[in-house]
């Protein structure tokens, strides 16, 4: 699976997803997200995934339901002494903030088929020879995350076997500065160890370049033409926007805008249980 391919696809999601406001659309974008997802590995690999989305999601509605006291039909009120939540809990609220959810979850869809699609290294290759560096440095950053993590883990577990309890936010500098100066060390070690095999001495060469197959070339012809057909039937009036406010109405469907993105589900028959 090539990873420019992927880039493409998931760039389209996430472009549609974020440029139109009608909810109808972007649940066609999840849709595809999801099952091109599902498709290629299987729900038990997006479980984490699914979790993690649905509690976002949850939180963004039940966080604009809250505090977004707008809207005509009002559904139950609290009164206006109770801080923070006194006031009105209107339908259109709750609307809008599942609209925004469905934003969040096909971004997250698409976003992690770079995870779940593709590993690192495929990645790194398809980047151009002018971002390989910075490429290679950001990877090599990200890896260093979880040795941190550990880092504060076990010096926290240190500092207490001597006595150290959390006192405020001065007594967290027995644990933070220990964590720096051991990822400090550690980055000096990872930059001594790239630096004996030759990094950045010379130009990135490659055993085998990434090419793209005739399976990548269409699911970057439908990527396209779903960004394209999209933006184009928006500038035409058919891809109506909507908003739930002052009061809901059903969002409108048009058939141009759906068709461009029933093509993001190109790559379901493309990438089926190709990983």
């Amino acid at each position: 699976m090539n990873a420019r391919a992927v880039a493409a696809w998931s760039g389209a999601c996430i472009f549609i997803a974020l440029f139109t406001t009608n909810p109808a659309y972007r649940a066609l974008v999840l849709a595809a997200a999801f099952t091109t997802l599902a498709a290629s590995v299987g729900l038990a690999r997006m479980r984490r995934m699914l979790v993690g989305a649905a509690l976002i999601a949850t939180v963004d509605v039940l966080l604009n339901f809250v505090s977004a006291h707008l809207g005509r039909t009002v559904l139950f009120a609290l009164p206006d002494a109770v801080p923070a939540l006194g006031g009105p809990y209107t339908l259109e609220a709750l609307a809008f903030g599942v609209s925004n959810a469905l934003t969040i979850a096909a971004a997250i869809f698409a976003a992690a088929s770079f995870s779940l699609l593709l590993e690192s290294h495929d990645v790194m290759d398809a980047l151009p020879n002018v971002l390989s560096r910075t490429g290679t440095a950001i990877a090599a950053s990200l890896n260093l995350v979880p040795s941190i993590v550990a880092s504060f883990a076990e010096v926290s577990e240190a500092q207490r076997f001597r006595g150290w309890r959390p006192r405020g936010p001065r007594s967290w500098a027995e644990v933070i500065v220990p964590v720096v100066l051991t990822s400090a060390e550690s980055s000096i070690q990872l930059a001594e160890s790239m630096e004996a095999r030759g990094f950045a001495s010379a130009p990135r060469t490659s055993y085998e370049r990434p090419r793209l197959d005739r399976s990548g070339w269409l699911v970057v012809a439908m990527s396209g033409l779903a960004v394209a057909g999209f933006v184009a039937a928006h500038a035409a009036g058919w891809a109506a926007d909507w908003d739930a406010y002052p009061s809901l109405v059903a969002p409108r469907v048009d058939l141009p805008a759906a068709a461009s993105c029933l093509l993001l589900f190109a790559p379901v028959v493309v990438w089926r249980r190709r990983v």
